[in-house]
Protein backbone atom coordinates (compact mmCIF):
# COMPACT_ATOMS: atom_id res chain seq x y z
CA UNK A 1 0.00 0.00 0.00
CA UNK A 2 1.25 3.43 -0.76
CA UNK A 3 0.30 5.38 2.30
CA UNK A 4 -0.78 8.78 2.39
CA UNK A 5 1.85 10.99 0.79
CA UNK A 6 2.08 14.41 0.33
CA UNK A 7 2.24 15.48 -3.78
CA UNK A 8 6.12 17.01 -3.31
CA UNK A 9 7.56 15.01 -1.02
CA UNK A 10 9.76 11.82 -1.79
CA UNK A 11 8.60 8.35 -0.56
CA UNK A 12 10.33 5.43 0.33
CA UNK A 13 8.53 2.09 -0.94
CA UNK A 14 8.41 -0.97 1.08
CA UNK A 15 11.45 -2.49 -0.69
CA UNK A 16 13.00 0.45 0.62
CA UNK A 17 13.63 2.38 -3.03
CA UNK A 18 12.57 5.85 -3.14
CA UNK A 19 9.92 7.19 -5.62
CA UNK A 20 8.06 10.80 -5.88
CA UNK A 21 5.02 10.91 -5.06
CA UNK A 22 2.48 12.54 -8.32
CA UNK A 23 3.85 16.48 -8.19
CA UNK A 24 0.53 18.02 -9.57
CA UNK A 25 -2.74 17.53 -10.78
CA UNK A 26 -1.26 17.84 -14.64
CA UNK A 27 1.17 15.31 -14.57
CA UNK A 28 -1.90 12.72 -13.62
CA UNK A 29 -2.92 10.23 -16.18
CA UNK A 30 -6.45 11.66 -16.17
CA UNK A 31 -5.64 15.19 -16.08
CA UNK A 32 -3.05 15.68 -18.29
CA UNK A 33 -5.29 16.69 -20.99
CA UNK A 34 -6.90 19.98 -19.71
CA UNK A 35 -9.94 19.09 -22.05
CA UNK A 36 -11.29 15.99 -20.36
CA UNK A 37 -11.86 18.39 -17.58
CA UNK A 38 -14.62 19.70 -19.82
CA UNK A 39 -17.68 17.92 -20.40
CA UNK A 40 -17.55 15.90 -23.99
CA UNK A 41 -20.13 16.77 -26.74
CA UNK A 42 -22.50 13.83 -27.00
CA UNK A 43 -20.70 12.24 -29.85
CA UNK A 44 -17.38 12.03 -28.24
CA UNK A 45 -19.85 10.30 -25.47
CA UNK A 46 -20.76 7.61 -27.90
CA UNK A 47 -17.23 6.82 -29.61
CA UNK A 48 -16.40 6.70 -26.06
CA UNK A 49 -18.59 3.65 -25.53
CA UNK A 50 -18.08 2.14 -28.41
CA UNK A 51 -14.50 1.84 -27.54
CA UNK A 52 -15.34 0.22 -24.36
CA UNK A 53 -17.80 -1.59 -25.99
CA UNK A 54 -15.02 -3.17 -29.12
CA UNK A 55 -12.93 -4.65 -25.80
CA UNK A 56 -15.80 -6.55 -24.02
CA UNK A 57 -15.30 -9.63 -24.57
CA UNK A 58 -13.09 -11.89 -22.36
CA UNK A 59 -11.49 -14.01 -25.40
CA UNK A 60 -10.90 -10.61 -27.31
CA UNK A 61 -8.79 -9.00 -23.93
CA UNK A 62 -6.95 -11.77 -23.56
CA UNK A 63 -6.16 -11.47 -27.38
CA UNK A 64 -5.43 -7.32 -27.09
CA UNK A 65 -3.33 -8.55 -23.45
CA UNK A 66 -0.86 -11.23 -25.76
CA UNK A 67 -0.75 -8.47 -28.35
CA UNK A 68 0.48 -5.82 -26.09
CA UNK A 69 3.40 -8.30 -24.97
CA UNK A 70 4.46 -9.10 -28.57
CA UNK A 71 2.45 -12.23 -29.56
CA UNK A 72 2.32 -10.88 -32.88
CA UNK A 73 0.96 -13.54 -34.76
CA UNK A 74 -2.42 -14.94 -34.69
CA UNK A 75 -0.96 -18.19 -33.98
CA UNK A 76 1.20 -16.86 -31.06
CA UNK A 77 -1.92 -14.65 -30.01
CA UNK A 78 -4.06 -17.95 -29.73
CA UNK A 79 -1.52 -20.06 -28.13
CA UNK A 80 -0.82 -17.11 -25.15
CA UNK A 81 -4.36 -16.20 -25.13
CA UNK A 82 -5.85 -20.07 -24.78
CA UNK A 83 -8.29 -19.37 -27.67
CA UNK A 84 -8.86 -21.12 -31.09
CA UNK A 85 -6.26 -20.16 -33.85
CA UNK A 86 -9.27 -19.86 -36.16
CA UNK A 87 -10.98 -17.45 -33.86
CA UNK A 88 -8.03 -15.53 -32.96
CA UNK A 89 -7.49 -14.87 -36.89
CA UNK A 90 -11.00 -13.93 -37.69
CA UNK A 91 -10.93 -11.55 -34.13
CA UNK A 92 -8.03 -9.81 -35.31
CA UNK A 93 -8.74 -9.18 -38.81
CA UNK A 94 -12.13 -7.63 -37.15
CA UNK A 95 -10.04 -5.35 -34.77
CA UNK A 96 -8.17 -4.35 -37.65
CA UNK A 97 -10.83 -3.46 -39.53
CA UNK A 98 -12.22 -1.26 -36.58
CA UNK A 99 -9.05 0.12 -35.80
CA UNK A 100 -8.26 -1.16 -32.66
CA UNK A 101 -5.25 -3.15 -33.58
CA UNK A 102 -2.79 -2.60 -36.91
CA UNK A 103 -2.17 -5.03 -39.64
CA UNK A 104 1.22 -5.49 -41.30
CA UNK A 105 2.06 -8.24 -43.84
CA UNK A 106 5.09 -10.45 -42.07
CA UNK A 107 7.65 -12.56 -44.07
CA UNK A 108 5.04 -15.35 -42.50
CA UNK A 109 1.94 -13.83 -42.69
CA UNK A 110 -0.44 -11.18 -41.10
CA UNK A 111 1.08 -9.53 -37.60
CA UNK A 112 -1.16 -7.33 -34.96
CA UNK A 113 -0.15 -4.97 -33.07
CA UNK A 114 -2.68 -2.82 -30.63
CA UNK A 115 -2.92 0.58 -32.95
CA UNK A 116 -2.22 2.83 -29.56
CA UNK A 117 -1.00 3.21 -25.94
CA UNK A 118 -4.26 4.28 -25.40
CA UNK A 119 -5.92 1.10 -25.70
CA UNK A 120 -3.09 -0.63 -23.42
CA UNK A 121 -3.99 1.57 -20.69
CA UNK A 122 -7.46 0.58 -21.04
CA UNK A 123 -6.78 -2.91 -21.40
CA UNK A 124 -4.37 -2.39 -18.13
CA UNK A 125 -7.56 -1.04 -16.49
CA UNK A 126 -9.72 -3.23 -17.37
CA UNK A 127 -7.53 -6.26 -15.99
CA UNK A 128 -7.11 -4.43 -12.70
CA UNK A 129 -10.98 -4.70 -12.31
CA UNK A 130 -10.97 -8.07 -12.96
CA UNK A 131 -8.81 -8.66 -10.35
CA UNK A 132 -10.28 -6.67 -7.56
CA UNK A 133 -12.65 -8.26 -5.31
CA UNK A 134 -15.04 -5.45 -4.41
CA UNK A 135 -14.67 -5.98 -0.95
CA UNK A 136 -11.00 -4.81 -0.85
CA UNK A 137 -9.78 -1.75 -0.62
CA UNK A 138 -9.36 -0.25 -4.26
CA UNK A 139 -6.72 3.04 -4.81
CA UNK A 140 -8.04 6.41 -4.24
CA UNK A 141 -7.53 9.63 -5.77
CA UNK A 142 -5.20 12.09 -3.99
CA UNK A 143 -6.71 14.98 -2.88
CA UNK A 144 -6.28 18.06 -4.41
CA UNK A 145 -4.06 20.96 -3.09
CA UNK A 146 -6.33 23.42 -4.85
CA UNK A 147 -9.06 23.69 -7.23
CA UNK A 148 -8.06 23.10 -11.26
CA UNK A 149 -9.34 25.08 -14.09
CA UNK A 150 -10.14 23.78 -17.48
CA UNK A 151 -6.72 25.08 -18.95
CA UNK A 152 -4.90 23.07 -15.71
CA UNK A 153 -3.70 26.07 -13.74
CA UNK A 154 -4.63 26.90 -10.37
CA UNK A 155 -7.54 28.51 -9.48
CA UNK A 156 -7.25 31.62 -6.34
Amino acid sequence: MWGRESYDSPVVDQAGGERMAIEDLELNLFTSDPTLLERGSDEEYERAAQALERLADPRRLRLLHALSLGEETPQRAAVWAGVEQGYAERELQMLALSGVVERREGPRGPLYVPRDGHLVVELHVALAHGREDLRERHPRFLRRRGRVTVRGRRAG
